[in-house]
């Protein structure tokens, strides 16, 4: 019993305990970013391919803008598989941006934690910032281009049949 009050209370810390140092420390951080961003990715692609639809409608000036009406004309057009067009793509956009992220974040975070200043407990909000800033930026410059293939893959299905690309692949 007092073992997993232990567990329950280094989990819920705001603070990662100073021993988990080293490279198979530092591999897991990415780790635990890809998997889980390509976890969400497989249950969210469905809204995000509706809601790219519902973006590119509104611009071209349609009137009815309804989610529901979108997914029914995906469901018509191709069945359950139009839900996941573009999965992929989604895929490696999460395999680059958000393990690159999610790393740096847990990394920088870690080191910093680990050579706070004496007295210090936590990292201050200004260190956090930090530590955020350098993830996003490090994950947006590598993401980006499974950014635009998944946007193009999304949208493609919406393009006038003479001018639709036909996109098979991220590849």
């Amino acid at each position: 019993h007092d073992v997993h009050l232990e567990l329950i209370k280094r989990m819920s810390s705001p603070t990662p305990p100073k021993s988990n140092t080293g490279v198979g420390r530092t591999l897991v951080n990415f780790a635990i970013g890809g998997v889980s961003g390509m976890m969400s990715t497989c249950i969210i692609q469905p809204i995000d391919i509706v809601k790219v639809r519902l973006q590119i409608r509104g611009e071209a000036g349609h009137a009815n803008l309804s989610p529901f009406d979108v997914a029914r004309e995906l469901r018509i057009e191709g069945g359950f598989k139009a839900f996941y067009k573009g999965l992929d793509s989604a895929l490696v956009r999460q395999a680059t941006y958000t393990t690159t992220r999610f790393g740096i974040y847990l990394n920088v975070s870690q080191y910093m934690q680990n050579n706070l200043k004496e007295g210090q407990k936590n990292l201050s909000f200004a260190q956090k910032c930090y530590a955020s800033l350098l993830a996003g930026a490090g994950g947006a410059f590598v993401g980006n281009p499974a950014d635009l293939a998944l946007i193009r893959m999304q949208s493609d299905g919406t393009l006038p049949k003479e001018q639709r690309r036909h996109y098979k692949n991220v590849c």
